[in-house]
C-alpha cells in the first residue's frame, strides 16, 4: 500500500491524544481532587481573560496547552524549566497539529517529524507501551525518507531551540523600536501580581498571567520563506503565525513576523521578507487591529480585560505591548487607587511592563492607550 502521510500524520496524533490523556491527568492527580484536567484550562482560560470554551479529554490541541503554558500558580508541571523539552516539543506538535486540522499539503518528511516529536515526547514520559507503537510509526515513515531520498536517515532534527532574538532593519522614526533599556531592574508593584478573581481559580491560584515569550523552535529552513508564493509555503507560514498569536496574542505584527522567520531559521528580517509574511499573517484569518497587533481567535479584543505584567529582564519592548492591554492595566491601577494622580498613574502602568524612564516615545505611547 502507498505510504499516506497525511494519514500518517493522523496516526501518530490520534495515538498522542490517547497517551496524554492519561499522562496529564496522573501528574496533576493531587492538584485535581478528583476531578477532570480540563478544569486547569478552563480555569486559566478564566485567568487569561479567554472566551469560555469546552474541552475534551482527547483533544490533543487542548493536551499540548497544557504541556506548553505556565498553568498559574502550578508553573510548568511537565517540563524541567532548565531544558524546556517538553515545551519546545509541544510548540512543534502544536503547529503539526494545527496544519493537519487545517487540511495542508503533508509530505512525508513531515510525517517522520511528527512522529520523532512524538516519540521524543513519549521518551520524556517513560510511557513504553506508547514508545512502542510511536517507534513503528517513525520507522515506517524513515523508510519512506530513505526510499524516496536516498539516505539512511533525515536531514531534519527537533533537537534545536533557537532564542528569541531577532533583527530587522529598520527605519529609524520607526515607533515600535524601544530605545535601550535602563541598566535599573524594574519590576512590577506586587498589587499588579494579583489578580480579583482568584475564587474563581482554586486550582491554578491567584496568580495573574505574566507575559511569557514563544519558544521558537526551527519547523523548516529559508528555503520555505523563498516558496512563500507556493501553496505549500503559505500553508507552513500560517500555521506557525496562528500558533505564535494564539500564544503571545495580542501581538504586534512586526514581532509576528519575526518569530515567524526565526522559525525557518531568518533572523534577520528585511522589509520585503517582512512584508511577504505579514500578508501571510492577514491571510490567516487572525484579527489585525487598526494598531497594528495580532489577536488569537481565543480572546475577544473588544472585551477582553486582563494585561500581561513583566520585568525589565524580558524582551518585550513597551512600544509593542498592545494600548488594549496597557489601558487595561491602567485600568487595573486605577480601580484600586481612585485617588491617584495621573503621573503616578503613568508611572505606575509604566512599572507594570518592566519601565521607568519617561521617553518621549513611551509618553506617546501611553497617551494613546490611556486615551484612546
Amino acid at each position: 500500500m502507498k505510504f499516506n502521510p497525511r494519514g500518517s500524520v493522523q496516526d501518530g496524533l490520534d495515538l498522542l491524544a490517547g497517551r496524554l490523556n492519561v499522562i496529564i491527568a496522573t501528574r496533576l492527580s493531587s492538584s485535581l481532587q478528583g476531578l477532570e484536567w480540563p478544569v486547569i484550562l478552563r480555569e486559566l482560560d478564566n485567568a487569561k481573560g479567554y472566551a469560555n470554551k469546552q474541552y475534551s479529554l482527547l483533544d490533543l490541541q487542548a493536551q499540548l496547552r497544557m504541556l506548553t503554558e505556565r498553568l498559574g500558580g502550578l508553573g510548568f508541571p511537565f517540563d524541567d524549566p532548565r531544558t524546556r523539552i517538553v515545551s519546545t516539543l509541544g510548540s512543534e506538535l502544536r503547529i503539526m497539529r494545527n496544519r493537519w486540522a487545517h487540511g495542508d499539503e503533508l509530505n512525508i518528511l513531515d510525517a517522520w517529524r511528527t512522529h520523532d516529536f512524538v516519540v521524543r515526547l513519549l521518551e520524556h514520559f517513560n510511557d513504553r507501551e506508547g514508545l512502542v507503537r510511536a517507534e513503528k510509526l517513525r520507522l515506517a515513515a524513515l523508510e519512506e525518507v530513505a526510499r524516496e531520498s536516498g539516505v539512511t536517515s533525515p536531514p531534519v532534527s527537533a533537537d534545536v531551540i533557537v532564542p528569541v532574538a531577532v533583527t530587522a532593519e529598520s527605519d529609524p522614526a520607526d515607533e515600535q523600536i524601544d530605545p535601550a533599556p535602563s541598566d535599573e531592574e524594574v519590576t512590577p508593584d506586587p498589587s499588579m501580581l494579583i489578580r480579583r478573581n482568584a475564587a474563581e481559580t482554586p486550582r491554578i491560584g491567584s496568580e495573574r498571567s505574566a507575559f511569557e515569550a514563544w519558544t521558537i523552535v526551527l519547523v523548516g529552513d529559508t528555503s520555505v520563506l523563498d516558496d512563500l508564493p507556493k501553496k505549500a509555503a503559505k500553508e507552513q507560514v500560517r500555521a506557525v503565525a496562528v500558533e505564535i498569536a494564539e500564544f503571545e496574542g495580542p501581538i504586534h505584527i512586526d514581532r509576528l513576523a519575526e518569530l515567524v522567520a526565526a522559525s525557518f531559521g531568518m533572523n534577520k528580517l528585511h522589509s520585503k521578507r517582512r512584508g511577504q509574511i505579514t500578508r501571510q499573517i492577514a491571510a490567516s484569518g487572525l484579527n489585525v487591529d487598526a494598531d497594528k497587533f495580532v489577536w488569537p481567535d481565543s480572546i475577544v479584543a473588544g472585551t477582553w480585560a486582563e494585561f500581561r505584567p513583566n520585568g525589565s529582564d524580558v524582551d518585550r519592548p513597551f512600544t509593542r505591548i498592545s494600548p488594549v492591554e496597557i489601558r487595561n492595566a491602567a485600568r487595573f491601577i486605577g480601580e484600586g487607587n481612585p485617588a491617584m494622580s495621573r503621573a503616578d498613574l503613568e508611572a505606575m502602568t509604566l512599572q507594570t511592563f518592566g519601565r521607568k524612564r519617561r521617553t518621549a516615545q513611551f509618553v506617546k505611547h501611553l497617551a494613546r492607550a490611556l486615551d484612546g
